[in-house]
């Protein structure tokens, strides 16, 4: 709210969060990208299109990593649903090009919780600056939730 409060951007927030919360308690990718999946409340009609599946209907270049909140939502959502593995989405959705570093983190966000540390590639990983904080901070962060 206080970088971006424009209706689009905390809806897209609340459904990624969402998205991402069930991702982490087991939710299968199938439930999280099926039309029926948001039920909490009304959504920005722009994020409510794509929660009702837009990504599974449109193509590069209407999907487009643009770094427009909608559109970045959107794109990432597309490689997550026509991919199956971590790397070969983020891939997709990188390669769109435009603000790639932000499709490419929103992907990311989701694609780790459904896929799992694990399956981001050992090459990626080793690259991360702080990796070990951040591994740190993201295990307290998971023992707190248990």
């Amino acid at each position: 709210m206080t970088t971006h409060p424009a209706p689009q951007s905390v809806d897209a927030c609340r459904y990624l969060g969402r998205l991402i919360a069930a991702a982490v308690t087991g939710r299968e990718k199938e439930d999280l990208l099926g039309e029926g999946f948001w039920r909490w409340g009304d959504l920005h009609p722009e994020i409510a299109e794509i929660a009702s599946g837009s990504f599974r209907r449109r193509q590069p270049p209407t999907i487009n990593g643009s770094g427009y909140c909608v559109r970045t939502l959107e794109a990432a959502l597309w490689g997550l649903s026509g991919t199956t593995s971590f790397r070969e989405g983020a891939l997709r959705v990188v390669n769109l090009g435009d603000d790639a570093d932000t499709t490419g983190a929103v992907y990311g966000q989701l694609a780790g919780a459904i896929y799992g540390y694990e399956a981001i590639p050992r090459e990626w990983r080793t690259k991360v600056s702080r990796h070990d904080l951040i591994c740190e901070f993201a295990d307290r962060l998971h023992k707190m939730t248990l």
